[in-house]
């Protein structure tokens, strides 16, 4: 109950926020939103002279930020990750808002679906509708439908408002989870990843072919009619694995030196670079019926020039930057130097497609306080950036709780299908644990990889947006998604903690 009227709050104050005039919005005459700036210009020309169009967003920032709070302080009373309460409070708040038919709640809920068509009206300048028209099928633009429903919001007299509140959140999130990962792998040493590089590979090997065998063979049994592309994608969604929240969890419980999470974030980098290739594959088959070989090498090339290089040569490029740096920023320099760098590498690995996390890992991975050890002061590169990282990051787990629709279970096709894509997922993901060694927790690294998060989603979507992936699998595999990110802070926690009781009694 407590969790809900927080929710409440958390829904009243974003809205009173976004219409302070409320009462005269609804008599606003409703004007197309012919091209971007021209509407910017509009919602500029709307806002009351003291208000700046940046308002609604501080708003918005400060009332995420305060409830991720309180759903860290709910989980933690309850003897739970705080990552769990970040999530489920997310999840609260996204479907009582999505419910109540709340524009920017219905713009989050849709997410997915939303950046691809705020993409192409900014870098295009066209109109909603005409992006609209070639993002979407007509089925999906049909009235009542959730494309339909985006284009009506965007178009409205608060359009604008709403999309630059969607995107700011949207950009607080990906920031959060950048500097998590920079913080992860700053705490971690590139001698200890390369020590249990042999197992990582293993894990993560094991950690796709399984389950996208598993994935494979659950949808000829239960999609016999949906064809062999069908049954290929669904696999390699089912392979995806996101370690944002898996970091997340042995963080918070100051296990990010253990073997468990080393194996884990070391399998997770070549996690994304297997399913980086196994999306081009299958995109490939369903765009053109082959598969491009010259696409497949030219992603697994990139991908392994850039982590060798950054591994290999990174360190010793540091070193010689950071006197150069601090020539110029002196005080600060153990602050911007390494963030500098963990926005670069990130944006240099989404150049190349891969995840930007990975980049920001490596980042962490090749920096040391020996780096700055000519430079003044006491303070740690880590507790300068963690502040950041602390208001950013729960950011991120909020918006993924908030994209979860509750009403997927309710279909009763979708539920089934759910539940088993769920039951693969998870299987597949705890067999590969079994290679992580008899020195290792295997429970805890199966578990670790489970998660599908942002990954799986991206997954489903370019399968739905391909027209291979059904809705109603599209549906399930939503829903898989939720389930696997839900359980694994749970699981985690408990097997760690099982782990620790273990090593007590002998």
């Amino acid at each position: 109950m407590l969790l809900l009227a927080i929710s409440w709050l958390l829904i009243g104050a974003i809205w009173a926020g976004v219409h302070p005039r409320s009462s005269a919005w609804a008599g606003q005459e409703n004007q197309a939103l012919e091209k971007t700036a021209s509407a910017i210009g509009e919602a500029e020309h709307a806002e009351s002279a003291h208000e700046l169009p940046f308002s609604p967003i501080l708003l918005e920032l400060a009332v995420v930020t305060g409830v991720a709070m309180l759903g860290r302080w709910l989980a933690e009373s309850l003897k739970q990750s705080s990552v769990l309460g970040e999530l489920l409070i997310g999840v609260a708040a996204g479907n009582i808002g999505f419910w109540l038919g709340i524009p920017l709640f219905v713009m989050v809920m849709h997410l997915g679906e939303a950046m691809p068509l705020f993409s192409e009206v900014w870098l295009t300048g066209r109109a909603v509708s005409d992006a609209a028209s070639e993002i979407f099928s007509t089925a999906e633009l049909a009235e009542g439908g959730s494309a339909s429903r985006l284009v009506e919001i965007m178009t409205g007299p608060d359009g604008p408002r709403y999309v630059a509140m969607t995107f700011a959140l949207w950009m607080f999130s990906e920031l959060g989870v950048i500097l998590l990962l920079f913080m992860v792998g700053l705490e971690s040493q590139i001698d200890e990843m390369l020590k249990v590089g042999w197992r990582a590979l293993m894990v993560a090997i094991v950690g796709v072919v399984a389950p996208f065998v598993l994935g494979m063979l659950t949808g000829m049994w239960l999609l016999p009619d949906a064809g062999s592309t069908v049954h290929i994608f669904l696999a390699a969604t089912l392979c995806a694995t996101s370690v944002g929240i898996t970091a997340r969890v042995f963080r918070d419980l100051g296990r990010l030196q253990t073997r468990e999470a080393k194996v884990i974030l070391g399998a997770a980098v070549i996690d994304d670079v297997l399913g980086l290739i196994i999306l081009a594959v299958v995109v490939g088959i369903a765009s053109t019926g082959q598969i491009d070989a010259l696409e497949i090498g030219r992603i697994s090339l990139l991908s392994i020039l850039f982590l060798g290089s950054v591994l290999m040569f990174g360190g010793k490029l540091v070193s010689w930057l950071v006197p150069l740096v601090t020539t110029l920023e002196e005080h600060h320099v153990k602050l911007l130097f390494p963030l500098a760098l963990a926005f670069l590498l990130a944006w240099i690995a989404s150049a190349i497609e891969l995840a930007p996390i990975v980049g920001a890992f490596a980042a962490g991975l090749i920096l040391s306080e020996e780096h700055f050890k000519k430079v003044s002061g006491q303070t740690t590169m880590e507790s300068l950036i963690a502040p950041l990282e602390r208001i950013f990051a729960p950011i991120f787990f909020v918006l993924m709780g908030m994209q979860v629709n509750l009403q997927s279970f309710l279909d009763p096709t979708t539920f089934w299908l759910a539940l088993a894509f769920s039951a693969v997922a998870i299987i597949g993901k705890l067999v590969c644990g079994l290679l992580a060694g008899r020195d290792t927790d295997r429970w805890s690294v199966g578990l670790g990889m489970v998660p599908r998060g942002e990954v799986g989603l991206i997954f489903a979507s370019i399968g739905k947006g391909l027209g291979v992936v059904s809705g109603s699998v599209f549906s399930a595999l939503v829903v898989t998604v939720i389930i696997t990110t839900l359980i694994t802070p749970i699981s985690l926690k408990w097997s760690l903690f099982r782990t620790s009781e273990v090593d007590e009694q002998m």
